[in-house]
């Protein structure tokens, strides 16, 4: 990524001016202000929105876990989805290191026997929605933080239904008495992933946990002409724009304000 920022500019504004919106300008010299650049393996998407006669640039991030601030905007949408979600229980699944090679022996032999056993619950206690959380231990062996909503579910029949899968015996269940508690509770253990090397999946879901979200799908966006360049936005900029500024469009897209030279469109 071109190690160039983008600089804001600052305009006078006065009693009789009305507000108007940060402009950034292209240039090679520090800043503070980064509107984009957040995602370090992020696209560039281009497009022209006629209603303004205007050229916008959009970073498409990659949305991985691995990413730091991709990790970060999916941390805090998935806590946001789970506190609507109002999980019940908190429950804490382990394995036994004695029965496995290695960590990536364990997590292979294990990560299907949660929805197991969350398949054995349902069919004793109905209703049974989850989110799963893997982690790793100070040893790096896996384990499972599970978010579920649900009715009372015995310890020892989780306890004895998980070592029937695994040979585990540890099992922790509590309830979720503040909904609060559910969404810190989600934010601390993404927060601090390990990045596990055999495995892209931290997080997992049953389909019913999160309540029906609305469908954006279809809507059309409001721009034309869109391509996709396979480098990062600030690149572009500082390769066809520089000297030229930008401003806020949506919360990540921004128009091309001033001596837009790009030959694509």
């Amino acid at each position: 990524m071109d190690a160039s920022t983008l600089q804001e500019n600052s305009a006078p504004s006065g009693p009789e001016t009305a507000p108007r919106k940060p402009r950034y300008l292209i240039s090679g010299r520090k800043s503070l202000v980064k509107p984009l650049g957040r995602c370090p393996k992020a696209q560039t998407l281009l497009g022209y929105f006629p209603d303004d006669d205007a050229y916008i640039i959009a970073e498409l991030p990659c949305q991985n876990w691995g990413c730091r601030s991709c990790a970060e905007v999916k941390i805090r949408r998935l806590a946001a989805l789970t506190r609507d979600a109002k999980p019940t229980r908190m429950l804490t699944l382990t394995v036994n290191p004695s029965l496995w090679k290695s960590p990536r022996d364990a997590f292979d032999g294990t990560r299907r026997a949660v929805s197991e056993l969350i398949k054995k619950l349902r069919a004793k206690f109905g209703e049974v929605e989850y989110l799963r959380v893997t982690e790793l231990t100070k040893n790096g062996w896996p384990h499972y933080h599970l978010l579920l909503r649900s009715g009372f579910i015995p310890h020892t029949v989780i306890k004895q239904l998980w070592s029937d899968l695994t040979g585990a015996i540890i099992v922790d269940v509590r309830q979720v008495k503040q909904q609060f508690r559910a969404y810190t509770y989600l934010v601390k253990y993404l927060s601090k992933l390990h990045r596990i090397e055999w495995t892209a999946r931290h997080v997992s879901y049953s389909k019913g946990f999160f309540p029906p979200q609305p469908d954006r799908k279809n809507e059309p966006l409001p721009i034309e002409r869109t391509s996709i360049l396979p480098m990062h936005p600030i690149t572009y900029l500082n390769q066809h724009h520089k000297g030229d500024s930008i401003e806020p469009f949506t919360p990540s897209t921004f128009k091309i304000v001033e001596r837009f030279r790009h030959d694509g469109f």
